[in-house]
């Protein structure tokens, strides 16, 4: 916990003076607190990296900071889908999204995006490795975050899971189609978050979202009875969520879950240098909305 033997019930009483009525608060308010809790405590601890670390370890220290926040999210998202549907849980993505981007600054949140730079020549092989391990071991934090803020005991839900001794693969179709599904969709949100599809920049941003929310809710959804992957397009969050969990060898979790979306990633690459759409490019005389400079 927190602290020994202080859950939300015992901080309620200190700040009201009398005890709660309910044992529980509501899901909403519980997973509000989580994502609150969740984002400052990314933003303080990046605000500490920035001024006090330095150069040579701050970007490393940033990015694990910034994917275990990422991750940490997703735990808590697993509530809101559970108590309000499909609906509510790809509108809680996508304000997550927009709430990282504007916090996250220049850091990573998915490893993925160091095979982007090591290809675009921003970094070379042995930051790439380090900055994927890095964000390796903050996928894997990530669930000891998401434990510290469950200790507060909010719902039944988070005291069940803050004492759980086991996990479930989310893991349910074969191999081969796990590696598609997951290669697939890192793809899809690799390619499009290239791409600039409206002129209207908090537009173009809300597009891109919405497509990995609803890639991610259908992937949580049971399609004709049978659950896919989780649809994480992001190893370290996949790691962190599935890693050692029931129903899944480690060989079969890391092509899946590691080779399925750094395929996917390095296909988006190839595939943006054939098409790359840019509609604000179409407005400076260019009636095409393909740029071919790619080409």
């Amino acid at each position: 916990m927190f602290f020994p033997g202080l859950d939300w019930r015992s901080i309620w009483t200190l700040t009201s003076g009398h005890e709660p009525v309910d044992e529980f608060v509501e899901p909403y308010v519980a997973s509000l607190l989580f994502f609150s809790i969740n984002m400052v405590t990314g933003i303080i601890l990046r605000a500490l990296s920035s001024a006090f670390l330095p150069t040579s370890l701050r970007g490393f220290v940033m990015d694990f900071i910034s994917t275990m926040e990422a991750c940490s999210y997703f735990f808590e998202n697993n509530f809101v889908l559970k108590y309000y549907g499909s609906l509510w849980f790809a509108i809680a993505i996508v304000c997550q999204c927009f709430v990282c981007a504007r916090t996250f600054g220049d850091t990573s949140e998915n490893p993925v995006k160091a095979l982007h730079q090591l290809v675009a020549k921003e970094i070379n092989v042995q930051t790439a490795l380090l900055k994927i391990l890095v964000q390796s071991l903050a996928g894997l934090a990530s669930y000891r975050l998401a434990q510290l803020i469950w200790s507060l005991d909010l719902i039944a839900d988070h005291h069940e899971r803050y004492y759980e001794t086991a996990c479930e693969s989310d893991l349910h179709v074969t191999l081969l189609i796990g590696f598609l599904i997951e290669l697939c969709a890192c793809l899809s949100d690799t390619w499009l978050g290239m791409q600039t599809v409206s002129s209207v920049p908090l537009l173009d941003e809300l597009i891109k979202y919405i497509n990995g929310a609803t890639m991610i809710a259908l992937g949580e959804l049971l399609l004709c009875g049978v659950s896919t992957t989780g649809m994480y397009f992001n190893p370290a969050m996949a790691s962190g969520h599935t890693l050692g969990c029931h129903g899944t060898a480690l060989s079969e979790h890391f092509v899946v879950y590691w080779a399925g979306p750094f395929v996917g990633c390095f296909v988006a690459l190839q595939m943006n240098k054939l098409i790359h759409i840019d509609v604000t490019a179409s407005k400076g005389g260019d009636p095409q909305t393909i740029d071919k400079k790619h080409k």
